[in-house]
């Protein structure tokens, strides 16, 4: 009879797949740092208030500035999506509608969604549209999405759902559209949106 006890059962698997194993929580967590630290970034710049310099000011009136109108049109793009958690063990389909301050703006068809790592990052094909919004006004961006199915039935509510701000031209503040639970799906879009002429 041996004195050695039973070794664990990790102990025994092949040190290239514990390896392989550490190397894929590795990647992972180092995505999930550097995506928090962009949007940290985001929030941080969008947050400086302008500074008036109080020190320059004179007693005459300043000329009054004429600028150009501005057109009121903006195109907005859906740059990408990223796959947090498709929804589903496999690969889901999704459909996803875009509205602006409650009217529909365009609807993106997703087909086999995938959030493994490496695949989880969508590039959208003529996912744009012009929209009217003046220099200096806001849109609140709802975005809604329904999980594919056949069994579901037409004008059912959606699965998960999101919202963000549209202000100007530039890149936006990425909006997270989920459900609550991260299993029922999660996804950030991210949008750009420049003057249109």
């Amino acid at each position: 009879m041996s004195d050695d006890p039973k070794r664990p059962w990790y102990t025994q698997l092949p040190a290239k797949m514990a390896a392989a194993v550490v190397f894929l929580v590795a990647i992972t967590t180092l995505i999930g740092n550097v995506m928090e630290l962009v949007d940290k970034r985001r929030v941080a710049n969008s947050a400086q208030p302008a500074v008036a310099d109080r020190a320059t000011t004179t007693t005459k009136s300043p000329a009054p500035v004429t600028r150009a109108p501005q057109s009121d049109k903006l195109r907005l793009q859906l740059d990408r999506i990223i796959v947090q958690n498709d929804g589903s063990l496999r690969t889901t389909d999704w459909r996803f509608s875009i509205e602006a301050d409650g009217d529909p703006l365009f609807v993106v068809q997703q087909d086999e969604m995938d959030d493994t790592v490496g695949r989880n990052v969508v590039l959208p094909q003529d996912a744009d549209t012009v929209m009217r919004l003046a220099d200096g006004e806001r849109a609140t961006l709802t975005i809604k999405g329904w999980r594919g199915s056949r069994l579901r039935m037409p004008g059912t509510e959606p699965d998960i759902a999101g919202e963000g701000v549209v202000a100007s031209a530039g890149a936006l503040m990425p909006i997270r559209v989920s459900a609550g639970k991260m299993e029922a799906g999660a996804f950030v879009f991210y949008f750009s949106a420049v003057r249109d002429a």
